[in-house]
């Protein structure tokens, strides 16, 4: 703020803008509250330019074009633009230039995310998604623009928020019009902390604005500011205490993916995730803990040992497959042994035996070794229960089905179960699913009970899936 705030109370700019009050300093100006006397007074914003404060010649470039950029602009949650005028005064102490450029524009009655984290609140997830979902409806409109419209400089101080809950996107200074066939620029603006590694290399698209915007809402969740996640400018980490459900985790760790191939591509994208509802269950509710990816992986292990379970029976299917063989083996002992003792006869019907448990092995475990074919051939990634229902027959303790994501749309499976692991899942709960994308529909669960949870994740990252050996 002003040292001295009411320095500036009464003066009258344009022959019409009476000043009130200002409302706060950046670097290079101030903005300030005023009274409008050609509309009745009404309120509007004034973001004055301190010539005296610039340190290059780009600074008023930047001004000039938010200035034109607004003009053009209309939303809801973009600041209505009036007007832009250069007015002529002495120089004092403070301003050496007598030229002053002002920009007027709504005034939005209401507070930033930075005020709310500086005053020290908190915040629940609902009121994150909520505002999220606004700034990405905001930031849809800017890059649906021909050409696209990027802010480029997203953070806490640049989103208001009325008393009525709506989101404005203010302080246009270092939006950019052009985005050219490689999206390369010659200036870098933005905040640290805010930006992707391509901003670092004068590179914006409307991913970037993505990648800002997620990490203001890690920030507003962790109340960490997202500087601090950063391990150099190629690495961001959420908090492994991140107080959100699952769904809406994957959707963070997308957003803030510092590669741009890998982040989403648009707001209308992360828009259709998050109204999915896809997996918005705490992460404590889940049966087993299972591994959070924020996009498709390879499978969790290569092979996959005794946690991949037949989801109706519950047994492992790398045991059903070795008793399977081990029973194939000592069906073998008694024809061996007649064989040993000068007994041909017996033999024979030992052998015979030895056939029937081949062929029974064969069809035992056919279904365990499909299955841990897919596992070790496909792709992990989570699915949630979609129904539940209990069932009557004596054989079967429950019937769920489930969805998870394949592209950009669901597939969808169900299972009967007797295993009290998968009986035990709610509506909504996460399962792991590995699947094959080459195979529509091939796909095995893989859940885990709790009392193997402990074991089954240590190793695994949560972003990149990186397993212990069996």
């Amino acid at each position: 703020m002003s040292s001295e705030p009411d320095a500036h109370r009464g003066e009258l700019l344009a022959g019409r803008y009476e000043i009130v009050r200002v409302l706060g300093e950046g670097a290079l100006g101030r903005t300030m509250l005023a009274l409008d006397r050609r509309r009745g007074d009404g309120r509007v914003a004034i973001k004055e330019l301190l010539p005296s404060r610039m340190k290059r010649w780009k600074d008023f470039e930047l001004f000039h074009r938010e200035c034109d950029t607004l003009q053009s602009l209309s939303h809801a949650g973009i600041p209505n633009y009036y007007e832009d005028f250069v007015l002529e005064s002495e120089a004092d102490a403070e301003e050496t230039s007598a030229a002053r450029p002002f920009l007027v524009q709504e005034y939005v009655d209401g507070r930033s995310l930075q005020d709310m984290i500086d005053d020290g609140e908190s915040f629940a997830e609902d009121q994150v998604r909520d505002w999220l979902v606004q700034a990405l409806q905001i930031l849809d409109y800017l890059h649906g623009l021909n050409p696209p419209v990027v802010h480029r400089d997203i953070k806490p101080a640049n989103i208001m928020v009325t008393e009525k809950g709506r989101v404005m996107l203010v302080d246009f200074g270092a939006v950019t019009e052009a985005v050219t066939a490689d999206g390369l620029g010659s200036t870098i603006v933005g905040t640290f902390g805010y930006m992707p590694p391509e901003q670092y290399a004068g590179m914006s698209v409307p991913a970037t604005d993505l990648f800002a915007l997620g990490a203001t809402c890690v920030q507003l969740l962790a109340g960490t500011p997202p500087g601090e996640l950063f391990e150099g400018i190629h690495e961001f980490r959420l908090p492994g205490d991140l107080p959100v459900t699952v769904g809406f985790e994957k959707i963070l760790l997308r957003l803030t993916e510092p590669d741009v191939e890998d982040r989403y591509g648009s707001a209308g994208e992360v828009l259709e995730e998050l109204s999915a509802q896809f997996l918005m269950v705490p992460k404590e509710t889940t049966t087993g803990l299972l591994p959070i990816p924020y996009q498709i992986r390879p499978a969790p292990r290569p092979f996959p040992g005794f946690y991949l379970r037949d989801a109706y029976h519950g047994f492992s299917h790398l045991a059903v497959v070795l008793l399977a063989a081990l029973g194939v083996a000592l069906s073998l002992v008694f024809p061996i042994t007649v064989i040993a003792t000068g007994q041909p006869a017996w033999a024979i019907m030992g052998f015979f035996g030895t056939l029937v448990a081949i062929l029974m092995a064969v069809q035992v475990s056919r279904k365990p070794r499909t299955e841990i074919g897919v596992y070790r051939r496909g792709v992990y990634t989570l699915g949630e229960i979609t129904a539940r229902f209990i069932s009557t027959s004596s054989d079967v303790g429950a019937h769920l089905t489930y969805r998870y994501r394949v592209g950009d749309g669901f597939q969808y499976g169900c299972v009967s179960t007797r295993d009290a692991a998968y009986s035990a899942l709610s509506l909504g709960d996460p399962v792991g699913v590995i699947y094959l994308p080459d195979e529509d529909g091939e796909h095995v669960l893989y859940a885990v009970p709790t009392a193997w949870s402990n074991r089954q994740t240590v190793g695994l990252d949560r972003r990149f899936l990186v397993a212990e050996d069996d």
